[in-house]
């Protein structure tokens, strides 16, 4: 079974109430996955002050909500000194418990770099890092669920090229799933679980699958720094698809421009930035969704992570309602929680 939820800035009262109107408009639980920005709201009194008072004056107009909190924006100059924010997701776990959230989105990066710089950490030193350091955040908090995600190509808001941040572990390919849920079972933590981003994925296989046709670039275009040729020998070829599994319990949702072959030798800026696109805009196959997702042992919840379309805003985001709606048309009635809606 899937459930759905929408995406809304905490801070932005107007973005909730829109998403809270159209989830009742469809006869769908009020689900939320929650925006922050750091400065504005997680970070400051009076902002978390604000952002609380949102939520109650949500809840006490459409009813109670069940909610999860994205951590801030990564802050370049921090990320590119530091191995991992620790602090970061520390303080959204706090404000999760204020706010009776039982999940975070964090992100899986370590020691990454801007642009060309040279790195700052190998493959097996990041993940035992980074590794750890979940570890011990989840421990901090054994009531809330840790939802870990793939980072993909982090381009920044320039879109230039360039202009990204790079670590050996942004692409969270699936024999590094099955690496890290190995460890978290060995050290007995039940309180993280890891998830897809599915547009991060397909920048991830955008690069993936032009280094496999060419593997000269491997150690000369910084751009594949995340990539080795371990990763290279496992797979011909990668789809979005292939990083998901039906154990998931979360999955971010946005269409993405997927590369097919021959792949250029210099790969098209929309190769490294397509996210966040309207359903049906790119070329991802959504309707083969849920056959991907078929047999899970628990309900996985599809997280629409849309952006405004044109002659929207985003408290009116348009693009974000009509791509629930063609996710929804894409799984059969039975495999989703439109029956648990609120009358």
């Amino acid at each position: 079974m899937v459930s759905f939820a929408l995406k809304g800035a905490v801070i932005d009262y107007a973005q909730l109430e829109g998403r809270a109107r159209f989830l009742a408009r469809e006869k769908l639980p009020l689900r939320l996955e929650l925006h922050t920005f750091g400065p504005r709201d997680l970070y400051d009194s009076a902002g978390r002050e604000k952002c609380l008072a949102n939520l109650n004056r949500l809840q006490q107009t459409f009813g109670r909500a069940e909610l999860t909190v994205h951590i801030p924006f990564q802050d370049v100059n921090l990320v590119t000194r530091a191995a991992f924010d620790h602090d970061q997701v520390a303080v959204t776990l706090e404000f999760a418990d204020r706010c009776g959230a039982k999940k975070i989105v964090m992100h899986r990066y370590w020691g990454m770099v801007f642009g060309d710089a040279p790195a700052r950490s190998n493959r097996v030193e990041a993940a035992e890092g980074f590794n750890a350091a979940v570890r011990s955040l989840a421990r901090q908090a054994p009531g809330i669920t840790l939802l870990v995600e793939n980072m993909g190509f982090y381009f920044l808001a320039s879109c230039k090229r360039g202009d990204y941040l790079a670590g050996p572990i942004d692409h969270f390919f699936p024999w590094e799933v099955a690496a890290f849920r190995a460890d978290m079972a060995a050290n007995a933590i039940a309180n993280v679980e890891p998830f897809i981003d599915v547009a991060h994925a397909t920048l991830s296989c955008n690069l993936f699958n032009r280094l496999k046709a060419d593997v000269s670039d491997l150690d000369t275009d910084p751009r594949f720094t995340g990539i080795t040729q371990d990763d290279l020998d496992r797979a011909n070829r990668l789809h979005p698809f292939d990083f998901l599994d039906a154990s998931m319990p979360w999955l971010h949702i946005s269409d993405s421009h997927l590369l097919a072959a021959p792949f250029p030798q210099d790969l098209p800026q929309v190769s490294l930035t397509s996210e966040g696109l309207e359903l049906g805009t790119g070329n991802l196959p959504f309707q083969s969704l849920p056959e991907q997702l078929a047999n899970g042992s628990a309900p996985t919840t599809l997280l629409l992570e849309v952006d405004p379309g044109k002659g929207d805003n985003y408290a009116d985001n348009y693009a974000q309602c009509r791509s629930l709606k063609y996710l929804r048309q894409c799984f059969d009635a039975e495999m989703t929680d439109a029956s648990a809606g609120r009358n």
